[in-house]
């Protein structure tokens, strides 16, 4: 199945309608990218500049999605069953004195969050552990009265998923997908990260751009077959996607359940990574949503379920398709805060080394050198003594390649001045994040504040998360 693109208006469509979409979810939320799909025709295929529709993006919870499909793949030839008591293949992971609730805990359970889960292991509680994995989330109490019975969030049941689909079918779930799903369906190479054990995180970690969440989606609707060959099972497509418990406290959102790790609707089923990476599957017509964002609007497919169905119901009004693609044309983030490339007094700033408090990216100092009328270098040491060089452009993205790890290689930057202070805007394309980081000199010390679009540190409000205030200790030249 080749990609084509095609107008709205020929596939039923109103153009207008979805530019109206397009603004009202950057107006409400920070997309980085967005590929619409009906009738297998690509419609709409845009990214907010300086994010990148070729360039992956991790994909945080979205990535529940591969380990669901290993589990059916698992299933379907008999190495694995719904009903099985999942510690039957942990056994060499339990702790001694682990919760027996444990013992009653199928993998239904684990696919549908009803393992009885007292927290939400995330990411953030993984990524912190050196070993271990499976025997330090083993050791956390359960909710014994939940069991099978309530929805509590937790990527724990989705790594332990990974680890048995491993066992059972001798590699790992990357491998798996690459093999029999990826490599069919033209989606190429796939990164997903691994335990210290070799085993893929299961519940995050998966790195894919919105035109390969959509190829994605394309599959799904078409109940696990790609040009004539059954790459899924299709009995495992149509029941990973229904409904299986109701997710308290999202009663009036359009996903207020949640299935095989997929969040379900009425009308629609989707895989959600937090920051609102997204697969959007629509049930009664054929329409997909792949979208990257760095957003905690959490109301994402309900704009898009209310629009999608306003411009089919339009589709018979007359329509400016310029408009669309005039609006995709120009999707941009917001530059760098301030309306100046340069500023009288930067001298006190510039041409120094400026030693840094405690900080969320462990930078220990940083300097700024003028280069060019409407450019900056910036170098900055890390923890690891480690020293980088970086470029930032007056209202344009410079593209920075910085680290050999491609889960955070790329970062474009923005400068700006005002009024005695320069903010720079870093946006870490491989990742949901865009930090705004600012210098005050205009007193007698410098003042740094940090900003992001999203992050899991601690704390609710992120515009108030400014390295608390720190002020930088000495001045070197």
């Amino acid at each position: 199945m080749q990609i084509e693109y095609a107008n709205p208006g020929t596939v039923g469509l109103n153009a207008e309608v979805l530019a109206q979409m397009l603004c009202e979810l950057e107006e409400k939320a920070e997309l980085h990218s967005i590929v619409i799909v009906k009738d297998d025709k690509v419609v709409v295929d845009g990214s907010w500049a300086p994010y990148d529709r070729e360039v992956p993006q991790m994909m945080h919870s979205l990535s529940k999605t591969g380990t669901s499909l290993c589990v059916g793949i698992a299933i379907s030839e008999g190495k694995l069953s719904l009903d099985d008591k999942f510690v039957e293949y942990v056994k060499e992971d339990l702790p001694e004195n682990y919760d027996r609730a444990l013992d009653r805990v199928t993998v239904y359970d684990l696919l549908t969050m009803q393992a009885g889960s007292a927290a939400c292991a995330n990411n953030v509680y993984f990524t912190a552990l050196k070993a271990d994995w499976e025997r330090t989330w083993l050791k956390e109490k359960r909710i014994a009265e939940d069991v099978g019975k309530a929805f509590h969030y937790d990527s724990g049941c989705s790594y332990t998923l990974s680890k048995i689909v491993s066992k059972v079918m001798g590699t790992t779930c990357i491998n798996l997908l690459q093999e029999r799903v990826f490599s069919k369906i033209g989606i190429g190479h796939v990164d997903w990260l691994y335990s210290p054990e070799g085993f893929n995180t299961g519940g995050w970690g998966m790195y894919l751009t919105a035109r390969q969440i959509a190829r994605l989606g394309q599959l799904f609707q078409h109940e696990g077959n790609w040009n004539g060959e059954q790459v899924i099972p299709a009995k495992w497509v149509q029941e990973m996607c229904l409904p299986r418990i109701a997710k308290p406290g999202c009663e009036h959102k359009v996903l207020n359940g949640y299935g095989y790790h997929f969040h379900t609707g009425e009308k629609l089923y989707a895989a959600e990574g937090a920051f609102e990476q997204l697969l959007i599957c629509f049930r009664e017509i054929p329409i997909v949503i792949g979208i990257t964002a760095g957003t905690n609007h959490e109301l994402v497919p309900d704009i898009c379920q209310k629009y999608i169905y306003r411009a089919l119901e339009t589709q018979g009004e007359a329509a400016d398709e310029g408009v669309l693609a005039e609006k995709v044309q120009s999707l941009q983030l917001p530059f760098a805060s301030g309306d100046s490339p340069a500023d009288a007094a930067e001298d006190k700033l510039f041409g120094r080394w400026l030693l840094l408090d405690q900080n969320p990216r462990e930078i220990r100092r940083v300097r700024f050198d003028r280069e060019g009328e409407q450019m900056i270098r910036i170098k900055f040491e890390l923890a690891d003594s480690t020293v980088k060089t970086a470029w930032a452009g007056y209202r344009r993205w410079l593209v920075n390649d910085l680290f050999a790890d491609f889960t955070k290689r790329l970062h474009c930057l923005t400068y700006s001045f005002s009024e005695g202070v320069l903010a720079i805007v870093d946006c870490m394309i491989n990742t949901s994040y865009r930090e705004e980081y600012t210098f005050d000199f205009s007193g007698e010390t410098v003042v740094c504040g940090w900003k992001p679009n999203v992050t899991y540190l601690n704390g609710n409000d992120n515009s108030k998360r400014v390295f608390k205030e720190s002020t930088v200790t000495y001045h070197e030249r």
